[in-house]
């Protein structure tokens, strides 16, 4: 079960604003039953009014994580709870009370400093106070540490380690990635993969299009652009597969889709380069269009007298 997370403000991954945070010694939590049984779905709510931030469990934890709360204390009728969220970097001591599978209650957070010790083994600087919060918050450990020297990523600060947790590059995502032959070297490009929605489900289908071993810019690009496997496969079935990521971009961005690609074979124009394609679909040839042109008694104009035609008005 991942610990993937979503923070809620801005200010977690601007590191002038991180600044004007003190590090809550509390705050408020709230359980929720989850989708299943044996999983809650946890909220934390901290900080001064002016700063108040949120946390929010992406998924449903299991409940074994939360630490002397059991199904029966969750059951109760104004039941009274202690329980602890203990994480690598910290723990928040819980109390509360439940009502028919609901809570709620205020939280104490204890840092630990064996893990700032267990960093620093691994010659990686002491996080400032509220980084380690954020990495308790998000649950980044010593395991995500020693996964991304196990697969060569260059050695990174407690800041990019921060980063990780609160962009939802965690062990799972960097593993999942490793897994597909993505190994980055540097924890900002996958924070960067991972802000972008390049998934592992994205990369499977570039692989089965054909395309592997892209960098990393050509993946976000990609994603951002809506070029996924599907395109490629529609693309390719109309006979256009090029080698090159950036002629699948510009056709994508240009409108140029394997409809666009069909109705203009049906109006004689075939064997057409991409380049082409775009072209006339930036002047806004179709094939209704083509077809009044034929109308007029221009027989098998080339596609730049259509382009001409369609420039100057031509209805």
């Amino acid at each position: 079960m991942r610990f993937a997370v979503l923070l809620l403000i801005a200010c977690l991954s601007a590191p002038v604003l991180s600044a004007q945070h003190s590090v809550p010694s509390g705050g408020q939590w709230l359980i929720e039953p989850g989708k299943h049984s044996g999983f809650v779905r946890l909220t934390i709510h901290y900080g001064e009014r002016r700063y108040s931030d949120s946390w929010n469990s992406q998924d449903d934890l299991p409940l074994a994580q939360l630490v002397g709360l059991s199904a029966v204390d969750m059951g109760g009728s104004g039941t009274t709870v202690h329980f602890k969220i203990v994480r690598p970097a910290g723990t928040l001591v819980c109390e509360g009370w439940f009502d028919d599978g609901k809570g709620s209650g205020h939280f104490a957070y204890q840092p630990n400093p064996a893990f700032v010790a267990e960093l620093a083994k691994r010659d990686i600087s002491a996080p400032t106070a509220w980084e380690q919060f954020s990495m308790t918050m998000t649950g980044v450990g010593l395991d995500l540490v020693d996964e991304l020297q196990r697969q060569g990523y260059n050695r990174p600060t407690a800041k990019e380690l921060e980063r990780m947790g609160t962009h939802g590059a965690d062990l799972e995502y960097l593993r999942d990635i490793g897994a597909r032959g993505y190994h980055l070297k540097d924890a900002e490009s996958l924070v960067r993969m991972r802000d972008h929605g390049v998934d592992p489900e994205f990369i499977e289908s570039l692989d089965s299009a054909g395309y592997r071993s892209l960098g990393v810019e050509d993946l976000v690009r990609l994603r951002d652009h809506g070029v996924d496997g599907d395109y490629i496969a529609d693309m390719k079935e109309v006979g256009y597969a090029p080698s090159n990521p950036e002629d699948l971009v510009e056709s994508r961005d240009h409108g140029v889709d394997p409809s666009y690609i069909t109705s203009l074979k049906e109006a004689g124009y075939e064997h057409l380069s991409l380049q082409e394609l775009r072209r006339a679909r930036d002047h806004g040839v179709t094939r209704a269009f083509i077809h009044r042109v034929k109308e007029r008694g221009y027989s098998n104009p080339s596609l730049d007298e259509v382009i001409r035609l369609r420039d100057r008005g031509l209805d």
